[in-house]
């Protein structure tokens, strides 16, 4: 529960995330403050953007977030989502990542900083800076996150199976996916929370609403789902309802009141993570802080292949 010293609470546990994220540099050969000989401005400059792309559009916040988890869950945080190919095989082909959006900003950002310390940023580090920057704008908590990350030269199609599916109810076989890549079950619960922002195209669930059987969707929020859509799959509907652009402990008492879009949501509402589902509902510094922790720990996931520094996100080539 929230109380009156929640505000310290959390600066207090922020601030020992600052230790945490260096245990974790440490091990994956990354460091807060990578850039501060090499390009002092690199995290204002992503910030900077960030906040203008915000100010035209708010909803990019809650795809910026989302651009790294799909990257990091994909042979590692290595920028390897923003990759194009000619034969349309890459990562961002996959069906999951067709609805991913902010490579525009993601480019923005590249272009002032190869501007301004060329080939020294790589897009991985910029798609974590810009989804840690998210989290703050959106009402997070914000952290320290160790960079250094090398980009990616490979994106293939076929890697993308690693992503947890959205129409999974089986939360034994959700968490399998976070089990591969060293994240526990806690973190795929609160990693989970980043669906307090952001909407879902109503073609991901409308398979949901064809009948009254399905039994982990309150019937009140299933009709309002109905006429959101109109059969629409185009449609877009928020993922919290009734708190689609703050970043709060609300998506947990959706979950809890069946009151989710997505199969994969729902799930959470499952024996097995209720419980903490319930907690972090209850205690929402708690659960931006944990949100944190679990984002420097995903952002640490290391990619498979070796990298380099690209000049242009889109392309291996330098």
């Amino acid at each position: 529960m929230a109380t009156g010293n929640g505000a310290g609470l959390l600066a207090v546990v922020v601030a020992g995330l600052l230790l945490h994220a260096a245990g974790v540099a440490d091990a994956q050969t990354l460091r807060v403050g990578y850039y501060n000989q090499t390009c002092r401005t690199a995290e204002s400059i992503v910030a900077d953007e960030v906040q203008k792309a915000a100010y035209a559009d708010r909803s990019v916040l809650a795809s910026l977030i989302r651009l790294h988890f799909h990257d990091c869950f994909v042979n590692g945080c290595d920028g390897s989502v923003l990759l194009e190919a000619s034969d349309k095989q890459a990562e961002k082909n996959a069906q999951p990542n067709l609805s991913l959006r902010g490579f525009d900003v993601i480019d923005r950002i590249k272009a002032r900083l190869e501007a301004t310390c060329k080939a020294t940023v790589s897009c991985a580090d910029i798609v974590a800076f810009a989804a840690r920057d998210s989290v703050k704008l959106s009402g997070g908590a914000r952290y320290a996150i160790p960079s250094g990350r090398p980009d990616g030269t490979v994106s293939r199609l076929s890697m993308t199976s690693d992503l947890p599916p959205s129409n999974q109810r089986n939360v034994d076989v959700l968490a399998q996916h976070f089990y591969r890549k060293g994240l526990s079950l806690d973190d795929m619960v609160v990693l989970s929370g980043a669906h307090t922002v952001g909407v879902v195209h109503c073609g991901t669930f409308g398979y949901r609403l064809t009948s009254d059987q399905d039994k982990g969707m309150d019937a009140t929020y299933r009709n309002s789902l109905r006429s959101q859509c109109r059969y629409n799959p185009n449609n877009r509907v928020s993922l919290d309802a009734g708190s689609q652009y703050a970043f709060d402990s609300s998506y947990f008492a959706n979950v809890l009141a069946n009151r989710t879009a997505i199969e994969s949501d729902a799930a959470l509402a499952a024996p097995r993570t209720a419980d903490k589902v319930r907690q972090w509902k209850n205690n929402p510094d708690w659960f931006k802080s944990s949100f944190a922790a679990a984002m420097v720990k995903m952002g640490s996931i290391r990619s498979s292949y070796p990298g380099k520094v690209r000049v242009d996100c889109r392309k291996v080539r330098t």
